[in-house]
């Protein structure tokens, strides 16, 4: 294979096409994480370039196994005998031509054809003809599956209509029966765009008034009173009320976490796998600096990331850790263990995991999680609160995990949701007996999210 240099691309290319091709490219070929590729790609881009390139990188990655599909259909050639960066460049275009109805095609197929030229002589006129074929038949593409197909569409075509691999649609389907393909179709969805109001700032309120003067019109979010949802399209890490403190980045589902430990005032927190650190400052943020709150994170790179929102919010009776969870001392009124997880809950916005993440990475993690709990159980004083956390919508991590630790320490016991905060209570599925809730990706164009709640209730 030949080697392309991926930063010397055609100056004819159009720069958010550049961007995205570089994007995914690191994806695709060096194992890069979408969404950090992405940031890394953007900073050179105006924002109408970045609005188009963004839908590129995760639009490709989202549909890649159904646009593999159609491109196979139009090409002479086995795609496993085509160029990675060809290939790469075939998805961008029919990504383009088939989902995005602003860009011409011609400026598509040009753009392509001159980004092929970089691969070899023979890239270019096989994508040009691949992309004109395309072009002259549209009428061979399955529909892409809506809600209402779904009862009628036999499960096994879930994977290549809505773009997923076989593995997962087959263990989603087992998990939440006729339920499953909405959450599939809700995963390759544009998610809300929320944030968090500093509450040691301000009122909601007063944050609209702050966010309105900068002219972005949010919203009040109907599921965490903490919440605002923004327009898409607005970054909200360039406003002025981000920079001054004022509101942060985290979804509706992470933000009904917080109040599930009730009035932490006079109180002390552990947050042990802390980073990006979102649940544990929104904790801090609602005692008002009222409580002792301790977040732990394994990599000091993350834990810089931590100390600087500590300092861009303003908050106070935090302290940061860089250290093992399974090493930390003492003893907590609440514990949060927001779990390392496979992230199936998160593929709106990552929805590289589709293609990342394997089977056997669910049962690895599951052992990480369970030592976590283990060690985690020493750390919650007699009736106090741990809090268990994924973002993920496997079983494996979640309700039989919570399930196997309860056996494990009889001195735990799941929290009933009559206890619990009316507010998350109200919008997530719980268990009426338990402390353990589903958050479904289409309940309010979220995360997928688990939470368990458990109290010690004695020492053994």
């Amino acid at each position: 294979m030949t080697k392309v240099d991926a930063t010397q691309l055609c100056a004819k290319v159009a720069p958010a096409r550049q961007a995205a091709y570089l994007a995914l490219r690191k994806v695709e070929l060096d194992g890069a994480y979408a969404h950090i590729a992405w940031q890394a790609a953007r900073k050179e881009l105006s924002t109408v370039d970045a609005g188009l390139a963004q839908e590129i990188v995760f639009g490709v990655l989202t549909w890649r196994r159904l646009l593999d599909h159609w491109l196979q259909t139009r090409s002479r050639l086995p795609l496993a005998k085509v160029q990675p960066e060809v290939l790469l460049t075939l998805r961008m275009a029919l990504f383009q031509l088939r989902f995005l109805d602003r860009v011409p095609a011609y400026a598509v197929v040009n753009d392509a054809v001159e980004q092929a030229k970089a691969v070899g002589k023979s890239a270019a006129p096989f994508v040009n003809g691949v992309l004109r074929a395309a072009l002259r038949e549209r009428d061979y593409l399955a529909p892409i599956l809506r809600l209402e197909d779904g009862a009628n569409c036999d499960p096994s075509l879930w994977g290549l209509r809505l773009s997923y691999p076989d593995w997962l649609v087959e263990r989603l389907t087992r998990t939440f029966g006729d339920a499953a393909c909405a959450v599939l179709i809700a995963l390759n969805q544009k998610p809300q765009r929320a944030v968090r109001v500093n509450a040691a700032k301000g009122s909601r309120e007063a944050a609209l008034a702050r966010l309105e003067q900068e002219g972005v019109q949010a919203l009040p979010s109907p599921v965490a009173p903490s919440g605002l949802r923004l327009p898409q399209g607005v970054p909200p890490t360039d406003l002025e009320a981000y920079k001054a403190g004022w509101i942060s980045l985290q979804g509706e589902s992470s933000m009904l976490v917080a109040p599930l430990f009730g009035d932490l005032r006079g109180k002390t927190l552990l947050d042990a796998c802390a980073a990006p650190g979102g649940k544990g400052l929104h904790a801090a943020e609602a005692a008002r600096g009222g409580a002792a709150v301790t977040m732990v994170e394994l990599h000091a790179s993350r834990a810089a990331i931590i100390r600087e929102q500590i300092r861009r919010l303003g908050v106070s009776g935090v302290s940061v850790v860089v250290g093992d969870a399974h090493e930390v001392g003492g003893r907590y009124d609440a514990v949060l263990l927001d779990a390392p997880c496979s992230g199936i809950g998160t593929m709106a916005r990552k929805p590289d995991i589709k293609w990342r993440m394997k089977p056997q990475d669910l049962e690895k993690l599951a052992g990480v999680q369970a030592q976590l709990l283990d060690s985690l159980a020493e750390r919650v004083m007699r009736n106090g609160t741990l809090v268990y956390t994924t973002c993920t919508l496997s079983p494996l991590e979640n309700e039989w995990q919570i399930q196997g630790f309860l056996k494990r320490h009889p001195e735990f016991r799941l929290r009933p949701a009559k206890e619990l905060s009316r507010v998350a209570v109200a919008w997530a599925k719980w268990n009426r007996a338990t402390g353990m809730t589903y958050i479904l990706p289409q309940d309010f164009h979220g995360d997928g999210f688990f939470i368990a709640v458990l109290e010690r209730n004695r020492d053994e």
